[in-house]
């Protein structure tokens, strides 16, 4: 009978599984956004139409890998929610770049 992944998981380490686990976790939350408009049910025409741009804008801005902060935060405000800028330090920690709080309200 074949092994499941379930199975080979199963048979890790304890602190290979929690390491597996933790990655999973920070997968799960990794979206574009795109994906997050639509895991929140928002249409490209809504969402259009509270930021007061057309759909065809919207599909733009999902489309790209670079834009300015505050056009970001626009999106993420116009889906409900607020925009927090982190930096991560190996070694060192995460930190929220507080230059960017207004943003978020």
């Amino acid at each position: 009978m074949a092994r499941t992944l379930k199975d080979i998981v199963n048979e890790m380490p304890k602190e290979r599984q929690e390491k597996i686990q933790t990655r999973t976790d920070e997968l799960i939350l990794e979206v574009t956004l795109q994906q997050l408009r639509k895991k929140l049910g928002i249409s490209q025409t809504d969402l259009a139409e509270i930021l007061k741009v057309t759909q065809a804008s919207v599909s733009k801005q999902e489309r790209q890998s670079d834009m300015q902060i505050s056009t970001l935060c626009q999106i993420i405000r116009a889906m409900g929610g607020t925009l927090k800028v982190t930096a991560s330090i190996p070694g060192k920690g995460e930190f929220e770049l507080k230059q960017f709080e207004e943003c978020g309200q």
